[in-house]
């Protein structure tokens, strides 16, 4: 499984972006990733609208803490800093938007 070398956060932009050991430029955008959280109370909310979670749109992401080597937790502005991002998970999101 790639690693990442290296993750920005870029705010201006409202990406976070993430360069693999295999090469490989990613870039997501902060309200793809909140829309996206694994958390256990985020999951139910999808389950139950069979939806994505609607999010702000200027949604910002305030912090990156590593987890081990296993992922990262996200913060956002909204306050929401439950979902942790196991690298696995954030290699397969693609943003519409973006370049995976």
């Amino acid at each position: 499984m790639p690693y990442p070398v290296n993750i920005e956060n870029q705010l201006a932009g409202g990406l976070l972006r993430i360069n693999w050991d295999d090469g490989i430029e990613q870039y997501l955008s902060h309200s793809l990733l909140r829309s996206r959280c694994q958390c256990a109370d985020c999951k139910a909310i999808r389950s139950h609208s069979k939806a994505e979670l609607l999010v702000q749109a200027d949604i910002g992401l305030t912090e990156i803490r590593l987890i081990g080597h296993y992922g990262i937790q996200l913060i956002f502005s909204d306050g929401h800093a439950r979902g942790i991002y196991p690298w696995p998970y954030l290699r397969i999101i693609s943003d519409p938007n973006g370049a995976m």
